[in-house]
């Protein structure tokens, strides 16, 4: 396919692309955030988008990096509960406070679509659909902040 590239001024629109992503996801989902907060995964759409990826064969993963972990503890249960029966194929990490200053946030799928905000307290985003080249070097960033990050919650059948 021919990539696509689009940039995007409005929390709607941000939210649209990562939606967008998150359909196209087949065997990877790689999220960094602040807290999850103005992505809204706990809404109806996007956790449907989530437990459609999730529901797939086994292979799949869905790997998060988040600055602050307690937003998602505290407001989003039914979030939690998909994370929950899936926590086979979900892992969640928390940055080290060294990293805390880090500003943008990221949605990238199978390494050849992503959804980068620059400036998580700005809407503006940029949208990249099928493109390896583009999206390498965002891939590679999470796996560094992955790298650095620890484990923050155990989402399992048995609780938190």
């Amino acid at each position: 396919m021919e990539p696509v590239y689009s940039v995007h001024a409005s929390e709607a629109e941000y939210r649209n692309s990562c939606d967008i992503v998150l359909r196209r996801a087949e065997r990877e989902i790689l999220l960094f955030d602040r807290d999850l907060s103005k992505l809204r995964l706990d809404e109806t759409e996007r956790l449907e988008l989530l437990a459609n990826f999730l529901a797939g064969d086994g292979r799949r993963s869905l790997r998060m990096v988040l600055h602050d972990p307690d937003p998602l503890r505290q407001r989003a249960p039914r979030l939690l509960q998909l994370l929950g029966r899936h926590s086979h194929l979900c892992e969640i990490r928390q940055t080290p406070d060294n990293l805390t200053h880090l500003a943008d946030a990221q949605i990238l799928a199978d390494g050849i679509h992503g959804v980068r905000r620059l400036q998580y307290d700005q809407p503006r985003s940029t949208l990249i659909l099928d493109d390896p080249a583009a999206i390498g070097p965002w891939v590679q960033r999470f796996e560094d902040l992955w790298a650095q990050s620890h484990p923050c919650l155990s989402v399992n059948t048995t609780g938190l």
